[in-house]
């Protein structure tokens, strides 16, 4: 068996977290590491001007805001930008999944490219993000996107919690402390040190967002906003709960906090 197996994907930052969960495993069972090589400029036929790339499904910002974590993998070998027509020979063309799989908008973005490649079935119950440090305080991370939301749930039943910080964007702080001014705005400065802040929460509240990609593969205790129109985050290990109402956003609040 080889030592390396050399992988390709093009976005978007989310799909690319997910893909741990299968490349950690085969990595295990194969007792090898990734050359990860990541395309940037792929247009992409569903973000808009409200995701972080626009019209591309990864850009030469978000790769840099990505890489430090992806590197700090112990499973991951390399990380290598390539432009968007540049081609390079690998043993795995991970965005073949969205040839393979037509209906992206539902089942399990985990589960995607074992649709694909079979030999890439993950064990999504097991923790596949691993950090080099532990800050372990006593707070809850928010994080809140301007998509795949539903605008009727109520984010000011944090309001009676203290140490509630949220992680994103200023322009979507801006919309969320509308509602809730006690909450802060915790700004990192890529993924590394998000998923350290994330990892060290006694909460992660977030829709269906890079965010919580990074909390589902660390496995913390997280609570996910699911979008019903497209519901394919699924959570799976650790202790997890999802929500579509104020009602079942409060119960959670209530029996976990």
């Amino acid at each position: 068996m080889k030592n390396y197996i050399k992988v390709k994907h093009s976005g978007n930052a989310g799909d690319l977290i997910y893909s741990l969960s299968s490349l950690y495993q085969y990595c295990e069972d194969n007792k090898c590491k990734v050359v990860y090589y990541i395309k940037i400029g792929v247009p992409s036929g569903f973000t808009d001007e409200t995701h972080p790339t626009g019209a591309v499904m990864m850009n030469d910002f978000m790769f840099d805001f990505l890489a430090p974590l992806l590197k700090a993998q112990p499973y991951i070998h390399e990380v290598i930008k390539v432009g968007k027509d540049e081609n390079v020979l690998v043993d795995y063309d991970l965005d073949l999944f969205r040839k393979e799989y037509k209906n992206l908008s539902a089942g399990n973005i985990q589960n995607w490219i074992a649709n694909a490649y079979h030999e890439f079935r993950p064990n999504l119950s097991k923790q596949c993000v691993f950090l080099p440090e532990n800050i372990g305080n006593n707070y809850i991370i928010v994080n809140r996107t301007t998509r795949y939301n539903n605008f009727f749930i109520d984010y000011t039943l944090l309001e009676q919690y203290d140490n509630v910080y949220f992680v994103g964007t200023e322009k979507e702080f801006k919309r969320l402390s509308i509602h809730n001014d006690k909450i802060t705005h915790l700004k990192v400065n890529n993924a590394l040190e998000l998923a350290i802040a994330i990892n060290g929460c006694k909460l992660f509240i977030g829709g269906q967002s890079l965010a919580f990609s990074i909390a589902e593969q660390l496995k913390v205790k997280r609570i996910l906003e699911q979008y019903l129109y497209a519901p394919n985050v699924i959570p799976q290990g650790g202790e997890w709960f999802t929500f579509h109402t104020n009602e079942q956003f409060k119960n959670i609040l209530d029996k976990t906090l």
